[in-house]
């Protein structure tokens, strides 16, 4: 049995259908040691802590939850506002941490899940390199469950450059050209190098791309490098989330990182950072 513990921080909002399936893949983890799944519920929320009271649990597996209400500031604000949800989200992940006790923190957004082996090879991969950072790579899906097969980046409105970028992607081997799988990547960074997204990246710009759901990052790392709550405008020009903030400031501190080069997240769309539904058939002539 594996001596080193993960937490799995999980920030939620009145999603308890999407919660209960991110909780379930938890579950299914085949990692041996102890897993502390953290579930951050942003404002208080009687459906979802229900929800997760009626989750099953298992030993090895301990599961707790904790309501974080909003600020005077932020209630009855414009929904799907990435100015105000960014920033909220990063301090959301930063309590999440702080809650854990566990040597090692991964991230779980409540509408993703996670395959089985997860976990498991993402700590073995950043134990046989000596590292405290790792990352997996993920499938992308439909919120529906049809694999997303388009050949458009998908946090990218204007069609024309999201085809661009997504050739980029697929030159780069980032996004493997007719799949549903994208492989995270984070390139190191020259002098004079600039931190691009992916959303705003050119072909000769290193990756920069490592999503929050991928991650796998010592907890007393991240207790010294937090995920910045603060974000320019700049920044939200460029869909710059928490997860590309943590990436920068971990580079920018000079910590390595590895990855497993496995899709090991199912990656669904729909979320803050894109607005993707599947399109509808016509319907048949006749």
């Amino acid at each position: 049995m594996s001596e080193d513990t993960i937490g799995v921080v999980t920030v939620t909002r009145g999603r308890p259908r999407l919660l209960r399936r991110a909780m379930d893949s938890v579950y299914a983890q085949d990692f041996d040691g102890l897993i502390e799944h953290v579930i951050v519920v942003d404002e208080e929320d009687a459906g979802t802590v229900a929800a997760v009271a009626a989750a099953p649990t298992r030993p090895g597996l301990r599961v707790t939850v904790h309501q974080e209400p909003r600020p005077q500031a932020e209630r009855d604000e414009p929904p799907g506002d990435k100015r105000r949800v960014y920033p909220r989200l990063s301090r959301l992940f930063n309590t999440g941490v702080r809650l854990s006790s566990a040597d090692w923190i991964a991230f779980l957004d409540d509408d993703n899940e996670y395959e089985p082996h997860h976990l498991s090879s993402l700590l073995d991969c950043a134990r046989r390199h000596g590292v405290r950072v790792a990352h997996s790579g993920r499938t992308m899906w439909y919120a529906d469950g049809a694999p997303y097969l388009d050949e458009a980046w998908h946090t990218v409105t204007d069609p024309a450059e999201a085809a661009r970028i997504h050739d980029v992607m697929c030159d780069k081997g980032v996004r493997v050209r007719g799949t549903n799988i994208l492989l995270d990547r984070a390139d190191p960074r020259g002098p004079g190098d600039a931190f691009r997204t992916s959303s705003t990246m050119r072909a000769q710009d290193p990756v920069s791309l490592v999503d929050q759901s991928v991650w796998l990052v010592s907890r007393d790392l991240l207790l010294r490098l937090p995920i910045p709550e603060t974000f320019t405008a700049a920044e939200h020009e460029a869909n710059t989330a928490p997860d590309d903030k943590l990436l920068a400031t971990l580079q920018d501190n000079g910590v390595p990182m590895v990855s497993t080069r496995q899709p090991t997240v199912r990656y669904y769309l729909g979320g803050v950072s894109n607005r993707i539904t599947r399109p509808q058939a016509a319907p048949a002539a006749g």
